[in-house]
């Protein structure tokens, strides 16, 4: 079981002390970028912490950076409103040991990191990850509030990519020296390497024929419903496909529905969570992102390095900018379940294309290699 790590362990004059702070260990990009970046950075100049709010659940624990202190305020993995003040005083005892520190994620973990930053007198960076000229129109009016009081007061702010500074600044009035483009990245030999790990037991089933896959919550966000229209157009043109969607969220039950309505519930498989997605991509003939906004999308950088052929919708923001408007994988238009399922049944049955589309992807994976993005996160924890 994980156990925190002792609280001196980060006590190292020579080193600059970087807190970070997460809600929860959840499965998403958010939280993958996060480690990424802690796993990455120099551990001779830099002494790493992640605090969460709740504790991390066992099975992701193996998630987590190696090389970096793990704290946490409460094991409870409910949130209360009332508890507000426990995580503060939490991270307050961690970031008094802190030179900077990082909100790892937009809302409750910001709002904590800006008061504990202020009460201590410390810098503060906060992460935005999402297009929310998109994502906000789907949030409590107080969210956007949030943004517009919190972030303007934050000594920096790091976006995953340009499309979402470029929403973001539209949305929120800062100044542009406070607003860095740092993209989102992945450790491609550690995909690979999870890639080539053994499939769950229920998986022959599925890759019995040819696997369109995708991974991500079960949210309106990401356009699942979408795709299974698309799903159900290719088999009915007679694309002896099926479909596999990774993740858990609110919209399982209507989902599922959704396939039996159309009469394609038989080769729709929603198996949840996968403890490791990588080698279950990996074996798929392609990687479909439906999403109807995104940020810039970990798992899109993940189907690159795995080699993936990748179709995706060109939503805001982050795919064009990954996939360089059509180059290394196919967009195709928001809410066009036809073209979705035109794009994705060619690579299914040409298999001229789908190479094609698979060495276009480890092209683009090596050019955004993690190194870029490293160097200019430690020259900014340094100048802080």
């Amino acid at each position: 079981m994980l156990q925190p790590v002792p609280r001196d362990a980060s006590k190292d004059p020579r080193r600059k002390r970087v807190l970070f702070t997460l809600v929860f260990m959840g499965a998403g990009g958010i939280e993958r970028s996060v480690c990424n970046i802690l796993a990455g950075l120099d551990s001779e100049r830099f002494a790493t912490r992640l605090f969460f709010h709740h504790r991390p659940p066992p099975d992701r624990e193996d998630r987590l950076p190696r090389n970096t202190e793990v704290v946490w305020a409460t094991d409870s993995y409910d949130y209360h409103r009332q508890s507000l003040p426990v995580y503060l005083w939490h991270l307050l005892r961690h970031a008094r040991e802190a030179d900077v520190i990082v909100a790892g994620q937009e809302g409750r973990a910001a709002l904590l990191a800006c008061l504990a930053g202020r009460l201590l007198n410390k810098p503060v960076v906060g992460m935005i990850h999402f297009d929310w000229g998109a994502f906000h129109r789907e949030q409590p009016r107080r969210q956007l509030w949030g943004l517009r009081l919190l972030y303007p007061r934050m000594n920096r702010i790091v976006a995953c990519g340009h499309d979402t500074a470029r929403s973001f600044q539209s949305l929120v009035p800062v100044p542009e020296e406070r607003l860095q483009v740092i993209p989102n990245f992945v450790d491609g030999d550690v995909v690979r390497a999870a890639g080539e790990g053994p499939l769950p037991d229920w998986a022959p089933a599925v890759f019995d024929k040819p696997v369109v896959i995708a991974v991500g919550r079960l949210e309106p966000q990401k356009g699942f419903d979408v795709l299974i229209r698309a799903h159900a157009l290719a088999r009915k043109r007679g694309v002896d496909q099926h479909l596999l969607i990774l993740g858990v969220g609110s919209l399982e039950a209507d989902l599922k529905a959704l396939a039996r309505s159309l009469g394609v519930e038989s080769t729709v498989f929603m198996p949840g969570f996968a403890a490791n997605p990588h080698a279950l991509m990996r074996k798929a003939a392609v990687f479909a992102l439906s999403s109807r906004f995104e940020g810039l999308p970990m798992v899109l950088l993940e189907a690159l390095a795995l080699g993936c052929p990748v179709v995706s919708t060109d939503c805001p923001s982050g795919p064009a900018e990954v996939l360089e408007h059509g180059r290394h994988g196919v967009l195709v238009p928001l809410e066009d379940p036809q073209a979705l399922s035109e794009a994705l049944g060619r690579v299914v049955t040409d298999e001229v294309h789908r190479k094609d589309l698979s060495r276009r992807a480890r092209a683009r994976a090596e050019e955004l290699s993690a190194t870029r993005a490293l160097g200019a996160w430690e020259a900014l924890l340094a100048s802080l």
